[in-house]
Formats: C-alpha cells, structure tokens, sequence
C-alpha cells in the first residue's frame, strides 16, 4: 500500500498535465464548435441573433476549461522548485492547484468583463451590417430609417416609435425584383460605454414608467444602468411620444 502511495505521488505530475491537456482540448473544441455553428448558420439574422444571445456563454465555458488546464499545467511546473516532505507533497500542489485557479479567474473575468463586450458588439455590428443576397441571388441595399418606416406595419412602427424596451427594425431590398426582408433587433439588450470607467459594461438594470403617455401628451421613461465591471450606476430621462403620434406614424 505504501509503494502504491509512493508511486502515486512520484508520478502524479504525469496524471497532472495529462488532465490539463484535457482542458486545453475541451476548451479548443467549444470554441471551434461554437466558430462552426456560426458558419454554418447562412441567414445573418439568425447568426446575429445566435452570437448575440449565445457567445458570451460559449467563451465562458471555453475560459474555464482553459483555467482548469492552465492551473493544472503551472502546477506541474511550480512544484519541482518547492522542496516539501513526500508526505504533504500532495497537499501542496492542491493549495497551488487552488491559488492558480482563482488567480486566473480573477484575471480572466476582469479580462472578459471589461475587453470582450466591445469586441462582441464589434462583431453583431458586422454581421448586422453585412450585404443581404436576395432569393434571385442580387445584391440587396439596407434602406434607410426614413425609407424602411414605409414598409413597416402598424404595429412594428408602434415598437420602433417606444423608447420603452427600444427595437429597431432594419429593412433590406432587392430593387430588381421588389423583395424585402425586415429584421428585428433588441438594441436594449447591448452593453454602452461606462464613462466611470471607460469600459463597455454598461447596461438598462431595470426601467420605470414616471409618467404615461397621454393622448397628446408624452410620458416620462427612466432608464437605469449599471456598469457590471465598476458598479456605477446611472439614470437617464426618455422621453415616450404621445399615443397620438404613433397612431398617426403607424398610419402615414
């Protein structure tokens, strides 16, 4: 029992580094399964909304595998410089095991917080931008807010009209065959330049409604932010168009 003990923790760092390649293969291959479901999804809006609502927890599973092999790995390599009696040997490389990992996380979450958002927005914005190939296989032009508002219906201007929960619509046209596409877009969902700090981790915490629109009169939205990276908050007055106009902008 003794020299299955003794061999163990002879040999452990082999086990060790085995496992953290593991982890470094793990998180490889959510990143590139995540990369492939992306390419293989043809119709941008559905990339887009796919990025949107689903990178972010795909690069965190990726980062913790990463943290796990990483913590492993330096493990591996920090424990032959520390002479310790056989018998806590294990011990200490599990303390060191502990430290690497939240030391890591600490560094990679402030990483990820602060620096990804703005990479991410970066990417919805091309993707949103990208030129749209009609059925006939045309290039399609995006309109402009003035010209896409024609092609909207009552109730898809009466969204694009509230500044409560804001959603913009994008209209794409093939003007060879007349074919169109409208896209939705859920802009309140994004995160905005914090000016505390200077990172993009600013976003709507929750909304309240101070006055409601009347019919000629317009209401009073608060928005409140808060920055997920410094924890300033913030609060910004919109102003809601009366109930009147947007009947008239849904019939005009």
């Amino acid at each position: 029992m003794e020299a299955s003990n003794s061999n163990l923790l002879e040999n452990w760092a082999n086990y060790v580094i085995l496992v953290s390649y593991v982890f470094f293969a793990v998180a490889l291959l959510i990143v590139l399964v995540h990369e492939i479901r992306i390419m293989m999804t043809a119709n941008e809006k559905d990339r887009y909304d796919y990025v949107n609502h689903h990178e972010i927890k795909y690069f965190w599973y990726a980062i913790i595998a990463f943290i796990a092999g990483f913590s492993l790995f330096l493990t591996t390599v920090v424990m032959p410089l520390i002479e310790v009696d056989r018998e806590i040997k294990l011990f200490v490389g599990l303390f060191l095991m502990a430290v690497f990992v939240i030391i890591s996380y600490m560094v990679l979450s402030n990483l990820v917080q602060t620096l990804y958002p703005r990479f991410l927005e970066s990417r919805l914005v091309r993707i949103r931008n990208k030129v749209r190939i009609s059925s006939a296989g045309n290039r399609m032009r995006k309109l402009s807010s003035e010209e896409g508002s024609v092609h909207l219906d009552a109730g898809q201007l009466a969204e694009h009209k509230s500044d409560i929960h804001s959603i913009e619509y994008d209209v794409w046209l093939d003007e060879k065959t007349g074919e169109k596409r409208i896209e939705k877009y859920m802009t309140y969902e994004h995160a905005e330049k914090c000016d505390e700090c200077g990172y993009y981790t600013l976003r709507i915490d929750r909304e309240e409604v101070l006055k409601q629109p009347g019919d000629k009169e317009t209401g009073i939205l608060v928005e409140h932010y808060q920055c997920h990276y410094c924890n300033h908050r913030e609060a910004k007055e919109v102003v809601i168009a009366s109930l009147s106009s947007n009947v008239v902008g849904a019939t005009g």
